[in-house]
């Protein structure tokens, strides 16, 4: 018998419905909820539903809850301060959990303030690039441009990421003058006078982790670094925390 074709993991859901599906968690005021409970809460009789277990799994790939024992769920502390501000600014935080993804890492990293791929083109990226089977190669990438959209992150046609916040356009950090961006003729987006220079993103893998202080923290990888130079960075990370940190891992 043919082995099954397997798809790559990709958030299956969109933005919106996982922060809809997190505060279905929340309002059972539990520390740890079962997914039979939250299950309920949707009208449905078991969690093996698609419509549960693909929220469930996108939720997890923007580090909104974690799983154990594969029935019980729970809401990351990230999760919660989106949820529940203290009014501070948590536009980064929604940014990094939405960045967590490799697959949303790295299309941010390649599309950010250009212009998208039409959704045909985007669907079959996913499939040729980042190996998305082609029987859902299409709701892939309607997940993401509803997700973007969601956000405020799609603007004209235009992907925004960097100068976001909290769904729009930071307006401080852009200029009267529209300058053109990407391939794509006649696309136009306000660009930063003050703006610090940006490593360029097509050259480097960025993981941007939300820690418990709402801060983030960034790593940059070359995309030709070799297994030395991930040995050396592996070993630098380990005397950073160690010296830095006094943690033992």
């Amino acid at each position: 018998m043919p082995k099954r074709e397997k798809s790559a993991q990709y958030p299956k859901a969109t933005w919106n419905e996982c922060i809809e599906f997190v505060r279905t968690v929340a309002s059972l005021s539990l520390n740890a909820v079962s997914y039979t409970e939250v299950a309920k809460k949707y009208g449905l009789s078991s969690p093996t539903a698609k419509s549960f277990t693909s929220k469930l799994s996108t939720c997890k790939q923007f580090g909104l809850l974690e799983t154990a024992s594969g029935n019980t769920i729970y809401l990351t502390d990230t999760c919660k301060r989106i949820l529940f501000p203290t009014g501070e600014d948590i536009s980064e935080t929604i940014k990094a959990c939405f960045n967590m993804p490799p697959i949303y890492n790295k299309l941010v990293a390649t599309y950010d303030g250009k212009a998208l791929p039409t959704r045909d083109v985007l669907a079959n990226i996913f499939m040729n690039d980042y190996g998305i089977l082609n029987t859902v190669k299409d709701s892939a990438a309607n997940a993401f441009m509803e997700s973007l959209e969601q956000l405020g992150m799609l603007k004209g046609g235009v992907l925004f990421y960097a100068n976001w916040r909290d769904g729009a356009i930071n307006a401080s950090e852009a200029n009267d003058e529209p300058a053109t961006v990407g391939d794509t003729p006649g696309t136009m987006v306000a660009t930063s006078a003050t703006s610090i220079p940006q490593i360029s993103e097509a050259d480097y893998i960025i993981q941007k982790i939300p820690f418990e202080s709402g801060k983030i923290a960034q790593i940059c990888i070359p995309v030709d670094a070799n297994e030395d130079d991930l040995m050396l960075l592996h070993d630098m990370l380990d005397v950073i925390i160690k010296r830095k940190f006094k943690i033992d891992i």
